[in-house]
């Protein structure tokens, strides 16, 4: 039986990972995300193919099938309704976007994501994260009755520092500064605008900065994070490390092997400081390459 489309009494749109996406709320309090919001919220481009008849191509690859529940398929229905403007718009329930986060880290946690789905994977782990956090700022804010008296955007500025944050935490493990050092080092033109990286980064990253954590753990980095058959690896190196004791280790080294970079006026003199600094007498040199590999 066909329903007569709901109108929507207020619009507006939730900065979500650097993208506006477009929301409203309907006349019985659902509140809708449009359709291409759902795709820009996880920084991925519409495609109009359907791979699974009744549920949005982000969602419908064969590997994801198994952690699509029924309530992912009522939430991916489309809704029509009524927009301010008077015009018929679709949409989608605004609770399928943590759905979708959760069905990704699932597939994650079995191990069975593509390689192409990881940069999903990353932004569903800092929306849950952040939807977390704001979560019970809101319950707490409508508790205390604050809500009345913040600013009218107040939790959206919190959502968005939420996210600057943990994408910081996961890009950013490597500063720009490391490699714009290195490109000095080594006379190459840096471009920031450029995140292509040479495959001899890799090599300078595993000689100064993975080698000179304690014994074992590139080794035990390289068992858990191999190369596929692509030639390159799921995710980077320091994913793996622990939060706690890792990742600390990880930080402090870097801290100080920027410092050398920065004090040394060539490649040369960098290897002499570095291992003064870092008591690595034995250690061998690379061959300096002229230019950064191209593909």
């Amino acid at each position: 039986m066909n329903t007569k489309p709901l109108k929507a009494t207020h619009r507006g749109y939730l900065k979500l990972v650097n993208n506006d996406i477009p929301c409203a709320v309907l006349e019985n309090g659902k509140r809708i995300i449009s359709q291409t919001g759902l795709f820009s919220a996880f920084e991925r481009p519409r495609k109009g193919e359907v791979r699974q008849e009744g549920l949005p191509s982000i969602i419908g690859a064969k590997n994801l099938l198994p952690f699509v529940t029924d309530e992912i398929k009522e939430k991916a229905q489309p809704i029509s309704y009524i927009h301010t403007n008077g015009n018929i718009a679709y949409g989608y329930d605004a609770e399928l976007i943590p759905l979708v986060c959760e069905l990704y880290l699932k597939a994650s946690d079995a191990k069975v994501a593509l390689e192409s789905q990881e940069k999903i994977i990353l932004v569903a782990n800092i929306i849950v994260r952040s939807l977390a956090k704001i979560g019970i700022t809101a319950l707490i804010d409508e508790a205390t009755g604050y809500q009345y008296d913040r600013e009218k955007d107040e939790l959206q500025k919190i959502l968005a520092a939420y996210i600057a944050e943990d994408f910081l935490r996961w890009q950013m493990r490597f500063p720009r500064k490391f490699y714009q050092e290195i490109f000095r080092l080594y006379g190459w033109r840096y471009d920031p605008m450029s995140v292509k990286r040479s495959a001899y980064l890799g090599k300078f990253t595993n000689q100064y900065v993975y080698e000179q954590l304690p014994e074992g753990v590139l080794d035990e980095l390289r068992e858990k994070n191999p190369v596929t058959e692509k030639g390159t690896r799921k995710r980077h190196h320091h994913q793996h490390l622990t939060e706690d004791i890792g990742i600390k280790h990880l930080d402090r080294h870097l801290t100080k092997l920027i410092t050398v970079m920065e004090l040394s006026n060539s490649l040369s003199e960098f290897k002499r400081q570095f291992n003064r600094v870092f008591k690595n007498i034995d250690q061998q040199e690379l061959p300096i390459p002229t230019a950064p590999h191209k593909k």
